[in-house]
């Protein structure tokens, strides 16, 4: 019997969080028997999409540039090879399996093939905003169903699809059980390390990083920046950082981070680039470490204000310096939010993952039926603190 066949897309293969996402949605499918065709641009090291097993891959010619029109000029030439690479490798009957908003060329090729087009989406924050009315624009006329990564994602771009489910991210098993073996602290740790991994965009919050870091000499900070070394150490030499903070550049294993963390920050700025998910955050929660994420955006559904950590603009430099004071000198409350973290963090279990993806590719195939939206996980007592 002929295999299902999948043509997954995603633009670049990096370490941040859609390719890792669109990683364990392969693993998943790959184990359950389809045959999976993989899209991808590998620019400079290994990303999350490389070396999957049972995943065949396909080299894309894309790389994005530091100048804005340079990358606009390459994202038009990668839609272009994208309409044609999949008009040559999908069939009727395949699914296209578009990962973020930014492949559409991949599906209005899927739909010139009459194949079926399942968007996996994860971002709102695109700019400039007429490309991102564009982009939303082909989804709502090629998508067959659509899968958000968080609640957020779905009210945000408010999509005119009528197949539509949350699925909220979730770790690999790999990871979970790596992180279960760290035991939950007793007291508020010492040395008090301050963790925040992220992008190397200042919207990411990284000055506001910096800043408290500096505010904060009696802490430890560790940035973790999703660069190579040498963007990394450019970058150092252009502000002046703080004795008390180390800066890293992208890491493939950031369980040594987790392990030395206290605490892990988001300062995404709301006004600017909302967050849809933040697996940095559900990692860290995983480990039993507390949080402080921005009050708005999906990473505000992961975490549960004044229970699994807080939630403070990262703009208000004072409102952080004081949960910062509290969870590093109060033992019983960070014992008491670490405990909650790893509570919350076991609600987004891979298991409930992999059953809402192969429910929606399953009911692509021929004569099924949609899959019925799951609820979203709840913190036991998640109204309590908030």
């Amino acid at each position: 019997m002929k295999k299902p066949h999948i043509l997954a897309v995603h633009l670049l293969n990096d370490r941040s969080g859609s390719p890792l996402v669109l990683r364990q949605s392969l693993e998943v499918l790959a184990e359950a028997g389809y045959a999976i065709d993989l899209l991808t641009a590998t620019p400079g090291a290994p990303g999350f999409l490389s070396d999957l097993p049972g995943v065949t891959t396909h080299a894309l010619a894309y790389r994005w540039s530091a100048s804005a029109w340079r990358t606009l000029l390459n994202f038009g030439l990668v839609q272009w090879l994208l309409f044609w690479k999949v008009l040559r490798l999908a069939t009727a009957d395949s699914t296209v399996y578009v990962n973020t908003l930014l492949p559409a060329g991949a599906a209005l090729a899927a739909r010139c093939r009459g194949a079926r087009v399942v968007y996996h989406l994860h971002e709102v924050s695109l700019r400039p905003a007429l490309l991102r009315r564009l982009l939303c624009a082909v989804a709502a006329h090629t998508a067959h169903q659509v899968l958000c990564v968080s609640e957020h994602v779905r009210t945000a771009l408010a999509l005119p699809v009528a197949r539509q489910v949350v699925v909220h991210n979730a770790l690999a098993p790999a990871f979970v059980a790596k992180a279960s073996q760290t035991p939950l602290p007793n007291r508020s740790p010492e040395p008090f390390v301050v963790l925040m991994a992220c992008s190397l965009r200042d919207y990411k919050g990284i000055p506001e990083f910096v800043a408290l870091a500096r505010a904060m000499p009696a802490l430890r900070f560790e940035l973790v920046l999703n660069a190579a070394p040498a963007a990394v150490a450019s970058y150092r030499n252009q502000i002046l950082v703080p004795n008390n903070l180390t800066l890293f550049p992208a890491a493939h294993d950031m369980h040594p981070h987790y392990q030395r963390a206290a605490v892990v920050l988001n300062l995404s700025r709301p006004d600017e680039w909302v967050e849809t998910f933040g697996m940095t955050i559900l990692e860290a929660m995983s480990y039993g470490r507390p949080v402080i994420v921005p009050p708005v955006g999906g990473v505000a559904e992961v975490n549960v204000h004044t229970h699994t950590g807080f939630a403070i603009n990262g703009r208000h430099l004072e409102a952080l310096q004081q949960a910062l004071g509290l969870l590093a000198h109060n033992s019983a409350c960070y014992v008491r939010m670490a405990t909650a973290a790893r509570q919350r963090a076991a609600s987004f279990a891979p298991s409930r993952f992999a059953g809402q993806v192969l429910a929606t590719f399953r009911a692509e195939q021929p004569g099924a039926t949609a899959p019925a939206p799951t609820p979203v996980p709840m913190a036991p007592d998640a109204l309590a603190g908030a």
